[in-house]
């Protein structure tokens, strides 16, 4: 099972809170009446419906290249560790090892 990256989980953590609030407040057959009354509002609900859709695909997306982003950060740090002194020569002149650096 995939677990649920920081960004997905923000926005899966609003949209149940818009649900919420939704559902607590929605009386059956209201989508019905407001789409009969006013085709145009079924037509944006649709597509902020969509837009929310391809935004949280982004959101997952961008979970991933951050999980990539974590892995490529720990990797570049573990290469540039090793460009430290050796073990024998951390009691070594800091100005000298600066000129072995520079």
């Amino acid at each position: 099972m995939r677990r649920m990256g920081l960004l997905e989980g923000m926005g899966r953590a609003e949209l149940t809170d818009l649900v919420e609030r939704l559902g607590s407040r929605y009386q059956p057959g209201t989508v019905e009446r407001l789409t009969t009354e006013d085709p145009a509002w079924r037509e944006a609900l649709d597509r902020a419906e969509a837009e929310v859709g391809a935004l949280y695909d982004a959101l997952r997306e961008a979970d991933l290249t951050l999980e990539r982003w974590r892995r490529a950060m720990a990797e570049l740090s573990r290469l540039w560790l090793r460009a430290g002194p050796p073990p024998a020569e951390v009691g070594r002149d800091d100005g000298a090892f600066l000129e072995d650096v520079a």
